[in-house]
């Protein structure tokens, strides 16, 4: 979810593998019930990938996607005894802060 919260545009699912450093085989399976729930929505790469390189499935955040994912991450963070010592909620992802605003 933060991920996608810290992402202005849409993310493959290796990316986001990569991003939240789980492996892929329980990412993807995460991101499909995202997606079932209503909070993603996804579509395949139009261009021709690379040889030897499947087509990407893109997903973005839904409008309810992204106030879930909001109060999700915000509660969690409630959670954790950093959270309460920061005045500034800072990203878990913090390479793709810094990617994305850069």
């Amino acid at each position: 979810m933060e991920a996608f919260l810290a992402s202005f545009d849409e993310l493959h699912g290796f990316s986001v593998a990569r991003a939240s450093g789980r492996p892929t085989g329980s990412v993807y399976p995460i991101l499909a019930r995202m997606e079932q729930a209503g909070w993603l929505e996804s579509r395949w790469e139009t261009e021709h990938p690379e040889p030897g390189r499947p087509r990407r499935r893109f997903y973005r955040l839904s409008a309810q996607g992204q106030t879930e994912s909001r109060r999700v991450v915000q509660e969690r963070r409630g959670r954790l005894p950093s959270a309460q010592t920061t005045t500034r909620p800072r990203p878990a992802l913090g390479f793709i802060w810094r990617w994305v605003h850069a």
